[in-house]
């Protein structure tokens, strides 16, 4: 019985691999990357002649030994439609209304996964957008990286589907399809309360002794005793969501969201990547390594994409939590600033500053449109020859201590620093002597320079701006409108909490 099980299994297989077929993102509605070679590939049986048509021209292979067919469609400018056909013999497949255009691999946990059903500004959208598409890839793990994810589908923005999209990723796209007219497409490819361990290759971790301990003891044994020890625990602690000894195996796990929902993408083009994450890692003290982390993905990525320039934009977290009286770094705070620092010291790398749209209670602000249309104002600045335009705000430049002030010159003050509510004083900085205890500062604009001062600090050592989780006000902007970049002068590493 055995013996038939095992003979079943193995002529299952191979007559799944014997059927023509696509990988998941080959299908119905899918934008290609313009003016990219594409790789269009499949399956067929082993040595089998596989024909491929695209717009009156004819493309020939012939299958290999792995059962994997490749043609290459040369680099063709935006447009469309176009029906791609394939045939094998008497097997056929076609996929229709296919357009060249720019593609975004869009990324991230739950504020990416955050869809437009429950945005702020859904009443608004009303128009279709049969040019913008997104492919939600669904949320599956896997051990080892595969060729094809576990299932996908191609989303078009008309306003009856228009809730399926993610909404940092729809008012991104839009953005870029409003000023280019060209087709946007998506690959929306999240999981909501991730690590960016998750989502990182088993090399990029290596300099993470935590992480690299536990991809080593990656193996289908292992996956498959961590989940019935979790489902054992489960059972006996009912209402408990994650008891102790509890092992999140899936999107928690490095590696383990990368080889289903990432590295399947890699041989399809992309324009470049939308970053939406960070919330997983704010706790002392993992914080500390997210710049590292990041950096080491996005380098990673590149490398794997095979572009050493690909843009990243980075959503920077958003202000959350209790609001208190004296000032005090966080583990969120640290996140913050290192998803800053990584657009600071790699190149075509951006970060989008949201500390003034978040909700103390609720760690999903409901406004995701302010976050689309601030990626997209970097995005058509660094990829679309939109130069000149202000597309960020003030970002600290300088720090001179003044006796019992400090006195602070920004880049990219545009036409200047404002107070956006009017206020005589900006909200959020805070002074330290040299006992390193922080206090709240006043600050006032002078000019294309700020002055900021302390009662409670006679010798000023360091100055902070919006260095903690929710800042009670923020009105530091430029006259464009865009929010001033959190900073800090000083390197403690004084973070005691996530909120």
């Amino acid at each position: 019985m055995k013996i038939f099980s095992i003979i079943f299994f193995v002529m299952a297989t191979l007559m799944c691999h014997a059927q023509l077929r696509l990988p998941h993102y080959f299908a119905d509605h899918a934008i290609l990357q313009r003016e990219q070679p594409i790789v269009f590939w499949g399956w067929s049986s082993p040595d089998k002649e596989v024909s491929v048509s695209l717009d009156g021209k004819h493309y020939k292979a012939t299958t290999g030994r792995d059962s994997i067919w490749r043609v290459t469609f040369p680099a063709r400018a935006a447009g469309g439609p176009y029906k791609i056909s394939i045939e094998a013999d008497v097997e056929k497949i076609a996929i229709n209304d296919i357009y060249f255009g720019d593609v975004f691999f869009c990324s991230g946990q739950s504020n990416m996964q955050f869809l437009m059903g429950r945005e702020a500004y859904r009443s608004d959208e009303k128009q279709d957008y049969p040019l913008i598409r997104s492919l939600h890839v669904a949320r599956k793990t896997a051990i080892s990286p595969l060729k094809d994810t576990y299932k996908a589908e191609w989303i078009i923005a008309t306003n009856k589907n228009l809730n399926r999209h993610s909404a940092v990723a729809y008012y991104f796209a839009k953005e870029i399809h409003e000023s280019e007219k060209i087709p946007i497409g998506i690959i929306h490819a999240s999981w909501g309360a991730s690590t960016i361990e998750t989502f990182m290759s088993p090399a990029s971790l290596m300099d993470f002794s935590e992480a690299k301990n536990q991809v080593e003891k990656i193996t289908p044994e292992f996956v498959e005793n961590t989940r019935k020890a979790n489902e054992r625990l489960l059972r006996e602690n009912p209402g408990v969501k994650t008891p102790k000894g509890f092992v999140n195996i899936d999107n928690r796990y490095p590696t383990m969201v990368y080889n289903n929902m990432v590295a399947p993408f890699f041989v399809y083009p992309i324009k470049g990547v939308v970053w939406y994450q960070g919330e997983g890692n704010a706790f002392v003290p993992i914080c500390y390594e997210y710049e590292g982390m990041l950096s080491n993905m996005i380098t990673s990525w590149r490398a794997s994409w095979k572009n050493k320039d690909l843009p990243f934009f980075i959503a920077q977290l958003a202000n959350y939590g209790k609001v208190v009286e004296k000032p005090e770094a966080s583990a969120w705070a640290v996140v913050q600033e290192a998803q800053f620092k990584v657009s600071q010291n790699m190149h075509n790398v951006r970060t989008a500053i949201t500390n003034d749209i978040g909700e103390a209670k609720d760690i999903h602000p409901r406004n995701k449109r302010d976050v689309g249309r601030r990626l997209a104002a970097q995005a058509l600045e660094l990829m679309y020859g939109h130069k000149g335009k202000v597309t960020q705000g003030p970002v600290l430049k300088k720090a001179t201590r003044n006796g019992h002030v400090f006195e602070l010159s920004f880049e990219y003050v545009g036409s200047g620093l404002v107070a956006k509510d009017g206020a005589q004083e900006l909200y959020g900085f805070a002074l330290a002597g040299e006992d390193n205890q922080f206090y709240r500062a006043k600050a006032e604009i002078k000019g294309n320079k700020v002055i900021v001062y302390s009662e409670h600090v006679a010798k000023p050592v360091y100055v902070r701006y919006a260095f903690e989780n929710n800042p009670e006000k923020i009105n530091f902007y430029n006259k464009e409108g865009f929010p001033a970049a959190p900073f800090r002068t000083d390197r403690l590493k004084d973070a005691v909490k996530r909120v």
